[in-house]
């Protein structure tokens, strides 16, 4: 195109704006060409014209927009975009511009010195602005720039303060931290070129160091002597080293070793470029010039060679870095020999700093060093191999140069040298580089992807080179490692796919380089053994079409055996490790995640119900934990709101779910479990975990962590401990520990052993005694830890010789100083000699807590914890950080753990600092650390306890007038928060009430005032602990004194949960109109109340914007866009929402999983409304309304064990979206299905309220379904919905009015779908008839129960749930009126009626003997005689006619499902009880067989000792019972084949003993009843039968029964006092045991399986070959039996000892079990009691489970030589002596033994607490413990006490070391037998002082107290079910329960020493002689004993106590008493030991 030329312009503005469109329109000046004074000059360059213009205004405007040269607009669309011009182009622009810049510093024609300044000024700020302007548009010439402005400075006398101004502002520009910093980027380039000047003014002296902060010269050489050395030995200057040297005080020898590193660089690349190439001029004369420098270091007044190659030597690391630094291949470069790198060069990159050389040079230079070499080694990474150390701080220097950077462009020049480093030392990496691949390929890989990660987010072109030399250095990094390093890389392979995937979707050609190395890894190494676990262990990709090969292949390696489950899946998910520093590689994992747990509903029921069973290893809790602790490290993390969403989705997807578990059980630090698992020395262990933290900080993204951590290694390393732990390690048998392989770089030669100077000074230093060290300040968290662990560390009082060492990690790194605070701390108290540390340190951290406290003790308290806030209230918040404040109990916490010394007790460990634990708990509890607030404050407690029981102690009067039990629990809290209020400030009581509120246990509330205090806020609390939300109202209402805002908000809450929603409206708006303050509680409510009832016009007040919207303001504009159908704002406000849940959570100490479901049910509501807008923005179909109805239901499923508290608002918001969709829906049909949801969604909410028992929201729903159904609109469920809610509110009229209503529609109508509903009604109204008594029976049963089971029968396939209840119904209706007739047949009543007949009659036959004349009187009475018989007989008849009728639908019942399995107790009662009656037995005959066998189960004893005697009924009875004794054991034969087999074994003990018997006279062999031959005939018959089926198993049995028995019975009594494991002698049976492979392992408890099929199970492989005695009359013998799941199980083996009465007792447990487990209260608090496996092998041996990890109480509180007692107490009396005293009392007077009594219980105090302080360290484990404790003693007491069970003396209560649970063995004394021994039991259960001790502060109020009221009101509602379970146990005609004198004699006339024996299953009475001999024993008299306990057991479950009717807290409040009376405890047998 021909140049365009103009005419010269004369008007300035013109022509500036010409020039600047020309340069717009033609940016290279190719076509723009202007005449400038008969000159032709580019537009470029007339440009630069005007910057010499003599008006300052066109100056400036030209400078404005200088940009323009340097860099051209493009227009991409509708955005504008600036690209550099060329660099040439650029230069000469530069060059140009500077040089009319300095022309126009040259001005004349200034009339007066003002002008001349005004214009100087003019002209500099022209100069000023164009450079500043150049530096921020032109890379290539930032440099330059700079260089002109140094000059400038020179030069143009330029004002240094307005020029740093001007420079700071660029720096900032530029990105850079400083001036100083950007100028010493700079330093070597502006040196370099200051020297280069030959003008003499350009020296050092004259260079403005002013700029780089340096007030004179001195400070200027002392500071960058190392980068001007260099520069001046270059060009050969050492005079002026010398003179820097002499300046800064320094030998320039040292001077010049110290820059040596530098100075090479200038040198070498001149020496190793001669070989390659001889023909460049320059290099030759660079080559010479360097010759003369290095002959200059040489000569020996100089450096010498000597010294050269010694600092050469040393110094190779950084002459390496420097080297590498020196590394610039420019763009016009050949790529021949770089050609690696060349790719990754630009055309735009500037040139660094001098000198630089291509990459071709530098690999020269490198291969000249590594030839130059002593060692001569073949390359230079062999050299560095040599020092492993070398490659480390090279790798960790580039890295530290890369992230020092802020230019883009210099951060990628820096790669490319790491890039070169790096494939150097790969190429070798096979040679394992000294032993340190691992590290480099470690360090490698996460140093790329830290870069990848901070990759910004506008990717320009530099940016997108970075990025892509990144990927393809990881793509050969992976590649190598592959090739050359086996498994390598599977510990990284996650990280590496989890940073790479999210990348696919940036640009082209990202995406392109992701894809091929995700590829290359995952689709080409998918048969590669050392990555094919890794691979399979991945995240899934997304589902994307990119992403498809890789997902497919993945999937084919997950699912190679088979499609997952969602367990499966989920721990697929946990069993990824993820790195902390990269949260963001689990995002797609979690979305992953949410999928599957929203597509496996039904499973995650199946894993809840494991959960409820074992809620330790469920893996839903784990799931929790994980997803928290992800957010926990993602919460500060850039990106981490996505991780924080995907998280608060999967945790949505859950809910509220009941965990069955209040604390939750965090993952302990691995380091830590590690540390204990591999190392025994407590040093050892500090090191490892040290090391491991260290090595993670090793790869951490900040590269001064990174640096700190290389140096704590090395010194770590060094240490004596160090090269200890390394052998220890290397040396472990289960092969070196990882770590080892990461930290070779930093180990040094034993001969370097670091030794240490100890500062031996004792006391502290001055500065710790600073109270604002130790307080934070109003500074950060971050800098407060950093600031005191450092001065802790120059301290002096640290001792140990690593934890010296770690002070560079502290001062980088605050979660390290976290986890070594608590370290140093002990270890200062450790090691301290006197008192004054400890003294200092208590000061000073007990001033902490203080100070916590004092910031703040009041603020508005919301009215459910859980709901409003999972945080306390009425707590100290302050200023000071949450964090803060866990660090320094995080302190205490660890201090508490260690022992203080050798001897030192668990209580004693508590003081390693003098503190006041209620100001820790307070401390705590404002953390949300709820259960180590609870331990601080029962510590406290304790400690006044035990202070006050001293100074009584040391008083005599006091000690006189000491009472047993001073006061009740209660008064003990009430007295202690009375001291405590006045010593603190702070009640412990008020504390108290806080923590329990805040954890959701229901019961601990009770135990420190709750419901018997009356302060207001007291019994508010109490109220709302109970959701009587009435009596809170009325309570807020009348208490005008509470503060405003909790009244407010406590009155609001209330009308909320109450369900009154109206009024609450107007309420609010009341509060509106009044202009009363919203606080941010009530304005949440505010929220709250308008979203639910749908007020959309709700305009809210102002609010701070500061914290964003809440919760509920987020669900109401949510709602609100959903319904303006705005998805975007609504899709926003559900994210922000969802994060802020998820941060305020992880903001929590997260002990407490009562926390944890306030914020699980918002997820809950947020991801469901979630999904209803995702459904609404698709336009929703028929089928899509279905899946998310279908959905709810089973979400609501998983909730039905969650609080009604956090199920309602879930229903509540569904209620109102399905509110919202009818008023949207326009279509009729579609209406009609949303309007049947909500109506079946409201009566859900019905059913779950009255359940809940807030029959207000029951009867609101129901309002709402009546709105959507209008009164014609038929007969519906919903109806009898409602007349249950009525019923529930005692109004019986009402609701039998609607039924009967119901009925009589029903009756007419013909639909068969109603047919349900009708007999459930029909049901439902005989059941209420009967319960009120309005009807006759005979009208009930007919007209309502008999017609409901026959259209059950008549309608079979349409009947389904409601059939077994309606048999049910009916069953119990002919059941109790059977019961009735037959308790009146019985009664003395009848007996009386009958005598008189038979008088009557006799009379009548006299006077017809004797022939008198039939008068009237004989008519009349002849008459009467016929009525009564024939009113007798009908009696009998109804009794015979309900006895059918109960019975036949008891089996229908039974028959029909497995929700009342129960019955068939009641079934087998009335059968065994009417053998006689053939109907009964017709009936059992079809029942036996219909009704499914595994039901029989739980009576297999009862029914086997039945089979051959002579019962009523004969042959037909026993007909039925053989057969359905058969049918059981052929369908279950492990569950019953046993008891058979004991029966058909009876006399085994004499045949297989028979030698050892005959010995022993005692023992002889007794003859066989005729009974007993019958019974074993019979069972043996079965066995026969079974055997024709399973002959094998069978044989095997018998094997294994005969072996136990003749084990059983061999004689032990030579080795008794054996402790050790004993030979089992080869001539016993059991020895030859082997591989049984039909036989499982007895004492295993093996589940039911109703179809009988029994696959998978453990069974008997062998016996270990030797066995122990456990103490014991009859020595029984211990062995080990090993299963064929290759685990050993502990068994007891015992003879000469009936086991039947145990093996009956724990039948009775399991049966209380089953009812405590059917009923919801006690279900949700776990209240069962132990059970363990007991089988009676024949009449006189039988085998135990031994209950491993058990402990007798008395073995644990009173063993003589290290029981709690006397490690506790040691000043108090023994246990022996208490026995000695109560011993000799035991003749005297009631009175003298109390005395006695009270003497003993005043010299032995309960220790029982210190046992869950001392096995269970952390508090929430503490705290569940103990709570699993106490209620395991509330549920034990009572059952115990309902069955009667004695003799329960301190060895025969177990207690688990595991669980706290107490076993109750030894069963022998029941059903109130120990009352009848020669000294009476006195008590019911055992609830001494040491039981009640371990209850902790409340003692037996709260928690006891309440659970023992659940299980009494279980144990009373199920009375008929025990009478029958207890009433056929005790007509067992082979259970001996009854007392006799030998038995009695055996128990209490033991020898003295017997009660202290330490064993566990020792003590089970021997029970020998008593057994059935043959001779008939008195079936009458045993029958009258039973009939006598069945009444008495009646009575306790009636709740006659003492003849009288108790209430269920009148009773157990009675039976605490007299167990706890002194007077009742003092007349017990001594051998009980009452006093423990």
């Amino acid at each position: 195109m021909a140049a365009a030329r103009f005419v010269p312009l004369t008007n300035w503005q013109a022509q500036r704006g010409g020039n600047v469109l020309w340069l717009l329109k033609d940016p290279h000046s190719k076509w723009t060409v202007l005449s400038i004074k008969n000159e032709e000059l580019p537009v470029s360059e007339a440009y630069t014209e005007f910057l010499t213009d003599t008006h300052h205004q066109v100056r400036m405007l030209a400078a404005m927009s200088i940009s323009r040269l340097f860099q051209e607009v493009q227009l991409q669309g509708s955005s504008v975009q600036l690209k550099a011009l060329p660099v040439k182009l650029q230069q000469k622009a530069f060059e140009n511009m500077y040089m009319k810049l300095q022309t126009g510093m040259i001005f004349q024609n200034c009339a007066t010195p003002e002008e001349l300044q005004d214009e100087q000024s003019n002209r500099r700020a022209t100069l000023l602005t164009v450079i500043s302007l150049v530096m921020c548009c032109s890379p290539i010439c930032e440099k330059q720039a700079l260089f002109a402005i140094c000059q400038s400075l020179k030069e143009n006398k330029l004002d240094p303060t307005l020029v740093k101004k001007v420079l700071e502002t660029m720096s900032k520009c530029l990105t850079y931290r400083s001036l100083e910093s950007f100028m010493v980027s700079h330093l070597d380039y502006l040196i370099h070129e200051w020297l280069r000047v030959t003008d003499p003014g350009y020296n050092l002296r004259t260079f403005p160091y002013v700029l780089l902060n340096c007030s004179n010269l001195e400070e200027f050489y002392r500071s960058y002597y190392k980068i001007l050395v260099p520069q001046l030995m270059v060009n050969g200057n050492l005079e002026e080293v010398k003179s820097i040297a002499a300046q800064i005080k320094r030998n320039w020898k040292e001077l010049l070793a110290d820059c040596l590193p530098k100075i090479m660089v200038n040198i070498l690349p001149c020496f190793a470029y001669q070989d390659k190439n001889g023909s460049d001029h320059e290099m030759t004369q660079q080559r010479e010039n360097a010759s003369k420098v290095f002959d200059m270091l040489k000569e020996d007044d100089c450096l010498g060679k000597q010294q050269i190659d010694h600092l050469s030597h040393n110094n190779l690391p950084e002459i390496v870095v420097e080297l590498l630094n020196t590394l610039y291949d420019p763009p016009d470069q050949d790529a021949v020999d770089g050609v690696e790198l060349v790719k990754f060069a630009g055309a735009m990159d500037p040139a660094p700093n001098p000198p630089y050389f291509p990459s071709c040079v530098i690999k020269a230079t490198l291969e000249y060093i590594s030839s130059c070499h002593k060692e001569k080694l073949k390359s230079l990474v062999a050299i560095l191999s040599k020092n492993p150390d070398s490659i480390q701080k090279i790798l960790l220097a580039i890295c530290k140069k890369a992230a020092d950077n802020s230019s883009a462009y210099e951060k990628h020049r820096i790669l490319m040298m790491y890039r070169l480093f790096v494939n150097l030392l790969l190429k070798e990496i096979k040679d394992g580089l000294g032993g340190v691949w691992a590290f480099v390929l470690r360090d490698v890989i996460y140093s790329l992807i830290h870069h990848i990660n901070s990759r910004p987010s506008h990717m320009d072109d530099v940016a997108t080179r970075s990025f892509s030399l990144c990927c393809d250095l990881l793509t050969v990094t992976c590649q190598t490692a592959v090739e050359h390093c086996e498994d390598a890389l599977e510990s990284h392979l996650h990280v590496i796919v989890g940073t790479l995937t999210p990348l696919v979707n940036e640009q082209p050609e990202i995406r392109q380089q992701a894809l091929e190395l995700l590829k290359y890894l995952v689709i080409t190494n998918r048969d590669n053994e050392n990555l094919y676990h890794a691979i399979r262990r991945l995240d899934p990709f997304p589902d994307l079409p990119d992403f498809r090969e890789l997902r497919l292949t993945q999937e084919k390696i997950k699912y190679s055996k088979r499609q997952f489950t969602l367990l499966e899946e989920i721990s697929h998910f946990l069993s990824v490790s993820s790195c902390d520093s990269l949260p963001l590689t689990r995002l797609v994992g979690l979305n992953d995640l949410k999928k599957q747990l929203e597509l496996h509903k039904e499973d995650t029921k199946n894993l809840l119900k494991e959960c409820q069973d074992d809620p330790e290893s469920s893996v839903l809790v784990k799931l929790v934990v994980n997803l928290l602790q992800l957010c926990k490290s993602a919460i500060y993390h850039p990106a981490g709101k996505d991780i924080l969403e995907a998280a608060g989705n999967c945790l949505g997807e859950m809910g509220p779910i009941d965990f069955s578990t209040i604390a939750l059980q965090h993952k302990k630090n691995e380091f830590h479990c590690k540390a204990a698992e591999l190392l025994k020395e407590n040093k050892s262990k500090l090191v490892f975990i040290l090391l491991s933290v260290i090595n993670n900080a090793l790869i951490d993204q900040c590269i001064e962590v990174r640096f700190a951590a290389a140096i704590c290694a090395k010194n770590i390393l060094a240490t004596q401990s160090g090269h200890q732990f390394w052998e220890l390690s290397k040396n472990d048998p289960n092969g070196p520990d990882p770590v080892l392989m990461y930290l070779q770089p930093f180990r040094t030669a034993r001969k370097k052993v670091h030794e240490l100077l100890v500062d031996n000074s004792s006391s502290p230093s001055e500065n710790l005694d600073d109270g604002c060290l130790w307080i934070p300040q109003g500074g950060s968290h971050d800098t407060w830890l950093k600031t005191l662990t450092c001065a802790l560390l120059d301290s002096g009082g640290v001792r140990n010789e690593v934890l010296q060492l770690i002070k560079p990690m502290c001062e980088v790194k605050t979660d390290f100083c976290q986890m070594v605070l608590p370290y140093l701390i002990h270890d200062i108290l450790l090691h301290g000699d006197n008192s004054s540390w400890q003294v200092l340190l208590s000061n000073h951290i007990q001033g902490f807590f203080n100070a916590c406290c004092r910031m703040g003790s009041s603020s508005s308290r919301c009215t459910t914890p859980a709901i409003i806030d999972s945080e306390t209230d009425s707590l100290p918040h302050g200023h000071m950080d949450k964090t803060s404040r866990r660090t320094m109990l995080a302190v205490v916490d660890y201090l508490r753990k260690q022992k203080r010394h050798q001897l030192s007790t668990v209580w004693n460990d508590n003081f390693w600092l003098d503190l006041n634990y209620l100001e820790v708990a307070l401390t705590a509890q404002s953390c949300a650390a709820h259960f180590t607030a609870l331990l601080c404050a029962e510590i406290y407690a304790d400690k006044i306890r035990s202070e006050e029981e001293e100074l009584k102690r040391s008083s005599y009067k006091a000690a006189r007038s000491l009472k047993f039990d001073e006061a009740s629990q209660e008064q003990t809290v009430s007295s202690l928060s009375s001291k405590s209020k006045e010593e603190t400030g702070i009640s412990l009581q008020e504390l108290l009430i806080d923590v329990y509120r805040s954890i959701g246990e229901p019961d601990s509330l009770y135990g420190c005032g709750g419901g018997k205090m009356l302060h207001p806020l007291a019994r508010i609390r109490t109220y709302e602990h109970e959701a009587l939300w009435d009596k809170a109202l009325v309570t807020y209402d009348i208490e005008m004194n509470l503060p405003v805002s909790t009244r407010q908000a406590g009155i609001v809450q209330a009308l909320q949960n109450f369900g009154l929603c109206h009024i609450l409206t107007t309420y609010l708006k009341g509060l509106e109109a009044e202009n009363a303050e919203w606080c941010e509680e009530l304005q949440e409510i505010r929220f709250q109340a308008a979203w639910r009832n749908m007020q959309w016009d709700h305009v809210p007040p102002c609010r701070d914007e500061t914290s964003g919207p809440g919760y509920h303001e987020s669900v109401y504009y949510a709602l609100q866009s959903l319904k303006d159908q705005e998805f975007t704002a609504f899709r926003e406000v559900l994210k922000f929402a969802r994060v802020k849940e998820v941060e305020e959570l992880c903001k929590g100490s997260l002990e407490s999983v009562y926390s944890l479901y306030p914020t699980l049910c918002r997820l809950q509501i947020l991801g469901e409304l979630g999904t209803i807008g995702q459904m609404l923005s698709r336009s929703a179909t028929d089928e899509a309304l279905n899946e998310v109805h279908r959905n709810w239901q089973q979400q609501l499923q998983l909730l039905k064990d969650s609080d009604f508290t956090f199920q309602e608002p879930i229903l509540a918001m569904r209620i109102v979206i399905q509110e919202m969709l009818i008023k949207k829906e326009m279509d009729g049909q579609r209406k009609d299905v949303i309007k049947d949801a909500l109506t079946e969604h409201l009566l859900e909410m019905a059913k779950l309220a009255r359940a809940a028992r807030n029959s207000q929201l029951a009867e609101k729903a129901i309002f709402q379904i009546k709105q959507h159904n209008p009164v014609g609109f038929g007969i519906s469920t919903w109806q009898l919905e409602e007349a249950q809610v009525f019923w529930d509110k005692q109004e019986q009229s009402l609701s039998l009015g609607i039924l009967k209503q119901m009925i009589d529609k029903l009756e007419v109508n013909s639909n068969e779908s109603l047919v349900p509903l009708y007999v459930e009604c029909l049901r439902l109204c005989g059941n209420w008839l009967a319960e009120t008594c309005l009807e006759s029976p005979g009208t009930i049963m007919q007209k309502y129960l008999e017609k409901a089971v026959t259209h059950c029968i008549q309608h079979k396939g349409t009947v389904h749930s409601g059939k077994m209840e309606a048999f049910l119904s009916l069953a119990r209706f002919s059941d109790a009126q059977y019961q009735s007739i037959d308790n009146y047949m019985k009664s003395s009543e009848f007996e009386t009626k009958r005598a008189l007949l038979k008088n009557a009659k006799e009379e009548i036959d006299l006077i017809k003997e004797h022939k008198f004349q039939t008068n009237r009187y004989v008519v009349k009475v002849q008459r009467e005689c016929e009525l009564d018989e024939q009113a007798m007989c009908a009696l009998q008849e109804d009794r015979k006619q309900f006895l059918c009728k109960a019975v036949e639908n008891y089996i229908n019942c039974l028959q029909s499902g497995e929700e009342h399995d129960m019955r068939i107790f009641r079934l087998c009662s009335l059968w065994l009880e009417n053998s006689s009656v053939p109907e009964v037995n017709n009936k059992m005959k079809k029942g036996v067989e219909k009704i499914p066998s595994y039901k029989f189960l739980p009576l297999m004893y009862q029914l086997a000792a039945r089979m051959g005697t002579k019962m009523p009924g004969g042959q037909r009875f026993h007909e039925v019972l053989n057969k359905l004794i058969e049918r059981t054991s052929l369908d279950h034969p492990h569950h019953t084949l046993f008891i058979i087999l004991a029966l058909s074994n009876a006399n085994k003990d004499d045949i297989l003993g028979k030698p050892e018997v005959l010995k022993r006279g005692k023992h002889a062999k007794k003859e066989m009843s005729h009974l007993d031959q019958e019974r074993m005939d019979a069972a043996s018959n079965i066995i026969n039968i079974v055997r024709k089926s399973n002959a094998k198993m069978v044989k095997d049995l018998e094997r294994l029964c005969d072996a136990l028995i003749t084990l059983a019975n061999m004689d032990a009594s030579k080795s008794k006092m054996e402790t050790k494991a004993i030979e089992i002698p080869s001539t016993q049976p059991i020895t030859k045991i082997k591989d049984l492979d039909d036989v499982v392992i007895p004492t295993m408890e093996i589940k039911v399986d109703r179809s009988g099929k029994y696959e998978n199970m453990v069974t008997v492989k062998s016996f270990r070959s030797q066995f122990r005695l456990a103490g014991g009359v009859n020595l029984p013998k211990i062995i080990d039996c090993v299963g064929s799941d290759g685990k050993e199980r502990r068994q007891l083996v015992k003879g000469r000892d009936d086991l039947r009465q145990d093996a009956v007792m724990q039948q009775v447990f399991q049966m209380c079990n089953t009812l405590l487990q059917k009923n919801t209260d006690t279900r949700k608090r776990k209240l069962t009691i132990r059970t363990y496996k007991v089988i009676p092998l024949s009449q006189r041996s039988g085998i135990l489970e031994w209950c491993t990890g058990t402990v007798p109480i008395g073995e644990y509180l009173v063993n003589p030589n290290e029981g709690a007692h006397k490690r506790y107490r040691p000043n108090d009396w023994s246990s022996l002596d208490c026995r000695r005293k109560m011993s000799g009392a035991q003749k005297l007077s009631f009175e003298s033994k109390y005395q006695t009594f009270m003497d003993v219980c005043k010299n032995f105090r309960p220790v029982f607490r210190y046992f869950c302080m001392e096995k269970f360290l952390d508090p929430a484990i503490w705290f569940e413990k103990r709570l699993g404790y106490t209620r395991s003693v509330a549920t034990s007491s009572i059952v115990c006490y309902i069955v009667g069970l004695g003799d329960r003396h301190v060895q025969n209560i177990l207690i688990d070391e595991e669980s706290a649970e107490l076993v109750h063995i030894d069963l022998g004394v029941a059903f109130e037998q120990g009352k009848i021994l020669p000294t009476p039991e006195t008590v019911p259960f055992r609830l001494t002082r040491d039981i009640v001790d371990g209850m902790g502060i409340t003692g037996v109020e709260g928690v006891f107290r309440r659970c023992c009221e659940k299980t009494m009101e279980v144990m009373r509602s199920s009375q008929e079910a025990l009478l029958t379970i207890v009433e056929v146990l005790l007509y067992d005609p082979l259970f001996d329960w009854t007392m006799n004198p030998l038995k009695a004699l055996n128990l209490q006339q033991r020898p003295e020493e017997d009660a202290d024996l330490h064993s566990t299953l020792n003590s089970t009475i021997a029970r020998d002689d008593t057994v059935c001999d043959g001779k008939t024993v008195d079936i009458k008299s045993i029958n009258k004993v039973a009939e006598r306990v069945l009444l008495r057991l009646q009575e306790k479950l009636k709740g006659v106590e003492e003849g009288a009717v108790l209430s269920v807290g009148g009773q157990v409040n009675l039976l605490i008493q007299q167990a706890r009376d002194p007077k009742n405890l003092s007349r017990l047998f001594p051998g009980w030991q009452p006093w423990v």
